[in-house]
């Protein structure tokens, strides 16, 4: 399925999988330097109107209904399944993945124009020093290749067209973000409990996050239609096609570079292929290790970029510990609607002090549910975990529609999550007392794999070819004109939300290839 191909096709100069975060990102930088861009998107195009209010209320809009989705029985257990739509979410009978007996994977997919950025919760958060440094302070996963001081000019770059909301808190293990505007106003519940809340070197700070305000075209501001994915279309030097997926990356036999990608459209079953100077892979963490190990050749024998044998390995979520409890003493007139709109409090961990887990952090939503008139409210932890090589992404003996081999995902916690488990109990429950809840019910288990949708890792960064797949830039090593710039390059998860660096990192590595096609080096 690799090789040098002479059909006749289209040439740009670059190619995107993927019409997401990281690929409309990629495609923005891509083009606003005058590089002539192809993006794939597997999935159909979609119009404003069809992108519910993220603020309505979540009781009232489609949840708890007891219908069943035989068709969608992964993606109806997510939390925005019913309130957003089920046409946002993929088709769980079409696009078929395997896992092992006894290790569930809930991934949760939005295979269109926009990928998951219209089923965002808009969550917004910077990686500190403490979480790039991770890895080389205790030896528990790869090191970061990059430090936030270089991530931070992206960040920078990406706040300044998201409109974040938020408070500068001057915490350094939550750096500050540009903010355009306040946050969510708090309950008074939350409220009296960000006065009374005290741990040592941290503080509860009000949720950072993306408005849901229409941006251009009526698009909600938390779509890439309404930011990155609208400047990249305005350059007029993007090509944008939807219903295009993409089954294997060409490969030259002689010098293992990437001379284009095949693709079949999905509406006509006509395949194609189409050559590009450099080629960058965006289509999510799963997909990307999915295409890499399906693009075998005479010099990636194990798939693209496989030399290490690491892509698919290292797959990752963040583990989530939930809980819930009544709020007596609040008044149910006083409660604040239960939406899909970022709110409440966060409360970042403490500076990394060694200890036998990674450092988690707590979520606060007080008196935004009421149920048969009592105030409800719930505390939250979610943490890292680690990027264990067990936990990988493989090609199984089953095919799509396409011929494309279905993902195997192989992915379950370990000793360090059980820990993790613990010590999150631990501090949510004095919490909770600050908070006034009773009748606490915590989880007796995390969140499965894959439920957060922070899925991470399987194609990460490094130092050297030994032991990473991609370099400091997310160009792959063995074939020096692909980058791979979505959650896949991610060396360790951190416990933060990874939208914002996954914005940031696909922006970073768009420049870097636009410099290198200029530079002829591509």
């Amino acid at each position: 399925m690799t090789g040098i191909d002479t059909e006749a096709g289209p040439e740009y100069d670059a190619v995107v999988v993927g019409s997401g975060f990281a690929g409309s990102w990629a495609a923005k930088e891509l083009t606003e330097a005058g590089v002539s861009t192809l993006v794939l998107e597997a999935g159909p195009a979609r119009r404003a109107e069809e992108i519910p209010d993220r603020a309505a209320s979540y009781t009232t809009a489609g949840r708890d209904t007891g219908a069943t989705w035989p068709r969608q029985p992964v993606q109806s257990r997510h939390f925005h399944f019913g309130p957003r739509g089920p046409h946002l979410f993929v088709d769980d009978v079409e696009h078929a993945y395997e896992t092992p007996p006894g290790m569930p994977y809930t991934w949760i997919r939005g295979m269109q124009v926009g990928g998951r950025s219209l089923i965002w919760g808009g969550s917004a958060l910077r990686l500190s020093p403490y979480e790039t440094r991770a890895g080389e302070a205790d030896g528990c996963s790869p090191a970061w290749p990059i430090g936030y001081e270089e991530l931070a000019g992206a960040y920078e770059a990406v706040e300044g067209l998201l409109g974040l909301r938020g408070t500068a808190e001057d915490l350094p293990q939550l750096p500050d973000s540009l903010f355009r505007g306040e946050p969510s106003a708090l309950t008074p519940a939350e409220s009296d409990f960000r006065r009374s809340y005290r741990r040592p070197g941290t503080r509860p700070v009000p949720v950072r996050f993306v408005p849901a305000e229409a941006g251009g075209g009526g698009w909600p501001g938390f779509t890439v239609q309404a930011t990155a994915l609208a400047l990249a279309e305005r350059t007029g030097r993007l090509v944008l096609r939807p219903h295009a997926r993409v089954t294997s990356v060409t490969v030259d036999p002689v010098n293992g570079r990437a001379t284009g990608l095949r693709w079949v459209d999905t509406t006509t079953a006509v395949r194609h292929h189409v050559r590009a100077r450099v080629v960058l892979l965006c289509g999510g963490t799963i997909e990307t290790a999915r295409l890499m190990l399906n693009s075998r050749g005479p010099r990636h024998p194990q798939g693209l970029g496989n030399s290490s044998g690491l892509v698919g390995r290292g797959l990752m979520d963040h583990p989530l510990l939930t809980s819930e409890g009544v709020l007596p003493g609040y008044s149910p007139a006083d409660a604040r609607p239960w939406t899909g709109r970022q709110c409440g409090l966060l409360v970042p961990p403490p500076r990394p002090h060694g200890g036998d887990v990674r450092p988690f952090a707590l979520w606060v939503s007080l008196q935004r549910r009421v149920r048969d008139g009592v105030v409800l409210g719930g505390i939250d932890a979610q943490g890292e975990m680690l990027p264990h090589r067990h936990n990988r992404v493989r090609l199984g003996s089953g095919r799509d529609r396409w011929g494309v081999p279905l993902p195997v995902i192989e992915c379950g916690y370990g000793p360090h999550e059980e820990r993790l488990y613990d010590a999150m109990r631990r501090e949510i429950e004095p919490a909770a007392s600050t908070a006034g809840l009773k009748d606490l019910c915590v989880a007796d288990t995390l969140t499965p794999p894959g439920g957060n949708v922070h899925d991470l890792g399987t194609a990460r960064m490094g130092a050297s070819p030994a032991d990473s797949v991609l370099d400091r830039d997310n160009r792959c090593w063995d074939a020096p004109n692909v980058f791979v710039a979505d959650g896949s390059c991610f060396p360790s998860g951190g416990w933060q939300n990874p939208t914002l660096t996954i914005m940031a990192i696909a922006a970073r590595a768009g420049r870097r290839a636009a410099r290198l096609l200029r530079a002829g080096e591509c």
